[in-house]
């Protein structure tokens, strides 16, 4: 049988779900908020709200308003967590109902303060920015706790060797080099900053106003292959048969939903640690931060027009391969 000309296939359009630009601190009731305990309280934050532009942090990609607020999440910065093995903390979305199709997207920042420069590693900064779905909404989603899907980019190399990118398959942590996810492949970089596949993240200057605050720590550049000190948009496509994350466009991780168990339907954004150390300086605590901005989750669903095209494009070609 001939083959279908392109045009005759369904166009895909999406639709939006939900959104939410993080503008107002009363934008929390929104979320379950889960967080490691301290020794006498929260170890971490969530700030819905939060002006950014108080790091010297420029505009989110996709803010249509020109503010510069957001949500900021701050791990083991309060004080040290106690109990767990890492530090951590998320907020979750409340009563969503999703379909088997859709597309969740968000700008994010990372920012963390360097010891002599802002180098691959930085001082009391090894957390990672971590979106997940799947999941009840009713815990803590973190490298031990998570009950769905859960990613996580580091802002600088403190994931460790062939670690500063991480999928979370229902709290269990494939190895990039024995698992089929990663799209760098299984090399013993995968995962790794240092990997050529990451170089489309640029190398990456702090913002003056930080350097303003703290030259000892916030000169110099990163290295290419981090996330920090720029926006960037994190995305993950759960299409019926795969769940793919993507960073800015390029795909990080694909894993298929029969290696996965969705506890909900719901969407967690988060900052994870490595440890459980907290920061004792105030400007450790000022600038160790993650922002997140312009969430937004949209249905992805083909052109009505176009499935009446497709149909009768197929009933065409049958009829003339009839006739002939």
């Amino acid at each position: 049988m001939a083959a279908l000309p392109a045009a005759l296939f369904p166009a895909i359009s999406s639709a939006a779900i939900y959104s939410d630009d993080f503008n107002s601190a009363a934008g929390a009731a929104n979320y379950n908020i889960f967080i490691t305990a301290g020794a006498t309280g929260p170890s971490s934050d969530a700030t819905f709200g939060y002006d950014y532009s108080a790091l010297g942090i420029p505009v989110a990609p996709h803010t249509t308003d020109s503010t510069t607020l957001g949500l900021r999440l701050r791990t083991d910065n309060l004080q040290n967590s106690v109990g767990t093995v890492v530090g951590a903390v998320s907020v979750a979305t409340k009563g969503l109902s999703l379909p088997s199709q859709y597309v969740v997207s968000a700008d994010v920042w990372g920012n963390y303060i360097g010891g002599t420069s802002i180098a691959a590693s930085g001082a009391n900064g090894s957390t990672g920015m971590a979106m997940g779905i799947g999941t009840a909404a009713t815990s803590l989603q973190y490298i031990a706790g998570n009950d769905g899907l859960l990613v996580e980019a580091f802002h600088d190399n403190g994931g460790g060797a062939n670690q500063a990118y991480r999928v979370y398959t229902d709290a269990t942590h494939p190895n990039p080099t024995t698992s089929s996810y990663f799209a760098a492949g299984t090399s013993a970089t995968s995962a790794s900053y240092t990997d050529p596949y990451y170089s489309f993240l640029t190398s990456q200057t702090a913002p003056a106003a930080q350097v303003t605050l703290s030259s000892a720590t916030q000169g110099g550049s990163t290295p290419a292959g981090v996330m920090g000190f720029a926006w960037h948009t994190m995305t993950i496509t759960q299409d019926g048969v795969n769940v793919t994350w993507e960073i800015d466009g390029h795909t990080i991780t694909t894993v298929p939903d029969s290696a996965l168990t969705f506890a909900g339907g719901q969407v967690s954004l988060a900052a994870i640690d490595t440890g459980l150390s907290g920061n004792s300086t105030a400007i450790n605590q000022l600038l160790n931060a993650d922002i997140w901005d312009n969430l937004t989750i949209t249905a992805v669903v083909p052109e009505p027009t176009s499935i009446s095209l497709l149909g009768l494009g197929i009933a065409g070609l049958f009829l003339a391969r009839r006739r002939k």
